[in-house]
């Protein structure tokens, strides 16, 4: 609700020009919903919001969030902005998807222009424009030095947190998503020069910079046994954030933070709070349920912030 260019899309009603009705599941109800909320959320005499139809529309585009169970919030998300997507989406006969191989004698940055091609031919959508960035995954042979890359869009960034308590900075996190892993053993690719599986050496960078970037930190482990959670501090500057260190894109790489999603408890009892930035008069507010307090923005970094959303500058 406080990502501006998406208010703006469905305030201004741009957003009933792009209504899908041909492959779309919900056939333009979700968004409908969504625009509803939205619209009396940013009503100057607003007082009172239900959301349940909202609530009944993503249900309806996904079961699993049926009733009143515990739910992960960055799970809600990604269907939230795919049936969001899915309902505004501009292309309105899906065309077949492209599974050949992008020709590596073109340059890195062709071979990226024709990956974010082939994605656009299917899904191109205002929620794309905004939340969508490219990856871009390295593989070099550790015996010939060549490099192949590969590109995959992105709707959010899943990041490792390498400490298990204490404090450590959003920096730290990136430096672990983006660091080298050596690929041996069972695990060795064939290099596209030698022409046999090689030791490789596999890194990841944005290449293409979404205008909102969505960060999940990973505070639940999967692999752990008892699946605890971490509770870490990852501090980050509210203005002013460069990503550019992990960026091979040569434009804009600073964003600035809106909103921050807080998880509070364990994996099986846990409570959702909010931390969100008035686009109009960047005051913060703190978002409890049903009751919303003014904030300030040295309350926003805790060690129970979940999903953190910036802005391109």
């Amino acid at each position: 609700s406080n990502t501006r260019e998406l208010v703006d899309f469905v305030t201004g009603d741009q957003y009933s020009h792009d209504i899908n009705t041909t492959n779309s599941s919900m056939k333009g109800s979700l968004v409908k919903a969504f625009a509803t909320v939205i619209k009396n959320l940013w009503k100057s005499n607003s007082r009172v919001v239900d959301p349940s139809s909202l609530k009944g529309a993503i249900q309806r585009f996904a079961p699993r969030f049926s009733g009143y169970n515990q739910e992960d919030s960055q799970e809600l998300l990604r269907y939230l902005l795919e049936g969001l997507h899915e309902d505004v989406n501009r292309v309105t006969v899906k065309p077949h998807p492209i599974h050949t191989e992008i020709d590596s004698n073109l340059s890195v940055h062709e071979q990226a222009m024709e990956a974010w091609k082939r994605y656009l031919r299917r899904d191109d959508s205002k929620l794309v424009d905004i939340f969508v960035g490219q990856l871009k995954s390295t593989l070099r042979c550790s015996t010939c030095d060549y490099e192949s890359v590969t590109f995959e869009p992105f709707w959010d960034l899943s990041l490792p947190i390498p400490s298990r308590s204490g404090e450590i900075s959003l920096n730290d996190c990136l430096e672990a998503f983006t660091k080298e892993e050596v690929l041996d053993g069972d695990e060795m690719p064939t290099c596209a020069r030698c022409k046999t599986r090689r030791r490789c050496i596999k890194f990841y960078s944005l290449y293409k910079l979404p205008r909102v970037l969505v960060i999940h930190l990973k505070r639940f482990s999967p692999t752990e046994r008892f699946r605890s959670k971490l509770s870490t501090t990852v501090n980050f500057p509210l203005t002013g954030f460069d990503v550019a260190k992990y960026s091979d894109t040569k434009g804009r790489t600073t964003y600035s933070c809106y909103a921050v999603s807080n998880h509070s408890g364990t994996l099986y009892s846990g409570h959702y709070t909010a931390y969100a930035r008035n686009p109009k008069t960047s005051e913060w507010h703190f978002f409890n349920d049903s009751r919303v307090s003014k904030s300030s923005s040295s309350q926003v970094i805790s060690n129970e912030a979940y999903l953190l959303f910036f802005e391109l500058l």
